[in-house]
């Protein structure tokens, strides 16, 4: 088990390419319809959105984005996946797929035989787009993946929830001034994410209500 990171990828994402390769695949699928509105307009507002956003700077100088998408565009996963999808495309089309191979934006979840066929994985990938991927193998059959911890056992995989080692516990105060409601969201974003990451439920953490003392 490994997993790839992709170093920097919004600000590398081409986006005078990517605007034409996403035009083709919304535009010109065959198991798709295309949307409503026409396909000049949808080009010029994506172009707008991405290469003509203006932006000051703490000295008050002004500057334009013109290549690469802008960390905090609403756009940029959009514009990852479809890069990322397109580099894929290509890569599988000549080379083999790996026996697993997930991918959650710029992460990269993948199994093979052996290092090196990572290793081929990763050099395959380079040589189709100017990206570098970090690399990261399993240690002891086990491979933090975002925020999950994958397992192998019995030539299967087994999952459960990956907190860092910086990671204190530290969340909204529930003495705090804030809403209900987001005092509740948290309590459930934990509870969510334990339901969803231990792949067994004998292995999600459990706990019983304490029992006051009366005596």
């Amino acid at each position: 088990m490994t997993s790839l990171d992709v170093e920097s990828l919004f600000t590398n994402v081409p986006v005078g390419k990517m605007i034409g390769i996403i035009m083709e695949r919304v535009y010109r699928n065959p198991n798709m319809r295309p949307p409503n509105i026409p396909e000049d307009s949808l080009r010029t507002l994506l172009d707008i959105c991405t290469k003509r956003v203006p932006f000051t700077t703490y000295r008050d100088q002004m500057y334009c984005q013109k290549d690469g998408v802008a960390m905090g565009s609403p756009l940029r996963v959009l514009f990852a996946n479809f890069y990322m999808g397109e580099v894929e495309d290509r890569v599988f089309s000549q080379h083999r797929c790996p026996h697993t191979y997930r991918r959650y934006i710029d992460d990269i979840f993948a199994q093979a035989n052996s290092e090196d066929k990572v290793e081929a994985l990763r050099q395959q990938l380079l040589q189709h787009r100017a990206l570098n991927f970090t690399i990261e193998y399993c240690s002891n059959d086990r491979l933090p993946f975002l925020d999950v911890l994958v397992t192998k056992m019995n030539q299967k995989l087994a999952t459960t929830v990956y907190t860092k080692a910086t990671n204190f516990g530290l969340c909204l105060n529930g003495d705090s001034e804030c809403p209900v409601r987001f005092k509740t969201t948290t309590v459930t974003a934990f509870v969510r994410r334990a339901l969803l990451h231990y792949s067994t439920w004998q292995d999600t953490p459990q706990t019983r209500p304490s029992i006051p003392d009366t005596n």
